[in-house]
């Protein structure tokens, strides 16, 4: 669960995307953007940030994600920064 500098490692589990679907999918970035048609299309915290371009920070419900939780994240905004 967490890299040997002592960074979580989110998985890339259908599991975590069930989750991921609950909170990504009502964020504010997510709907203005249209995140789900640029990849990575969600789990961000695993995958990486968007491929959209120019992207602002509006919203995140990252740290209500139990996802978030299970792997102690620190931060939010994962679609955007990593």
């Amino acid at each position: 669960m967490f890299e040997s500098g002592n960074k979580p490692v989110v998985e890339d589990t259908e599991e975590n995307r069930a989750i991921c679907r609950k909170y990504c999918r009502n964020c504010q970035n997510y709907r203005k953007y249209c995140l789900g048609k640029f990849q990575p299309t969600e789990l961000f915290c695993a995958c990486g940030q968007s491929s959209v371009p120019d992207m602002k920070l509006l919203g995140c419900y990252c740290t209500g994600c139990e996802v978030y939780t299970k792997y102690h994240l620190r931060g939010g905004f994962f679609c955007v920064r990593r």
